[in-house]
Parts: C-alpha cells; structure tokens; sequence
C-alpha cells in the first residue's frame, strides 16, 4: 500500500507478471478507480445472465477504467511484459475484509 486516508480511500501500486491473473472478486463497501501506469491490462467482469466471464476492458499505458460497488472483477496481464497499476479504493470501508471470490 503507497497511501491511505482513514478507512475511506486507499491507494495502492499493484504489479502483475506476464500471464499472471488476480482471483475474480468484488466488494460491498467499495469501488475502485484503476490507472494503468505500465503494460496492458485485461479485466474480466461476470456477465449476470449466463455467469460467463467476459472482457469489461483492455487498459493500456495511461488508461484507466472503473470498478462499480459490488461488480465482479479480475485483473490479468494476458501479454509478455510486466503490468503496473495504480489502484484507489473509496468508500464506506477499504478494508481486506471486504473481498468475495468467486
């Protein structure tokens, strides 16, 4: 973690290895904001009509997209270089507590 304010925003540097992926999740207390600082990134969301996962973004170098209370999301690096991003988490709590995996 690079920063945080109280319990209500938090932000973070996260670096994901090529071929790498973040379990699917998603949270009752908070959205997120991601900017990509390097590399391209891949986010899978859940599509709630048939539960397949589906692309919701390809961010790449000084992109950004948006995370929804309560959306499922993963963050991979489907490419052969190193992804660096930035994370701000906000809302009622930015806790670890606050993580459903799929």
């Amino acid at each position: 973690m690079l920063h945080e304010v109280g319990n209500h925003v938090k932000l973070k540097e996260l670096t994901v290895m090529p071929g790498q992926r973040l379990s699917m999740q998603r949270h009752e207390h908070r959205a997120e904001f991601w900017f990509v600082a390097e590399g391209q990134a891949t986010v899978y969301t859940v599509d709630p009509n048939s539960t397949e996962y589906e692309v919701s973004a390809r961010p790449s170098r000084h992109e950004h997209c948006w995370i929804r209370l309560g959306q499922w999301h993963q963050l991979c690096n489907d490419t052969d270089q190193p992804l660096r991003l930035i994370e701000i988490q906000y809302g009622e709590q930015c806790v670890e507590e606050d993580i459903e995996r799929r």
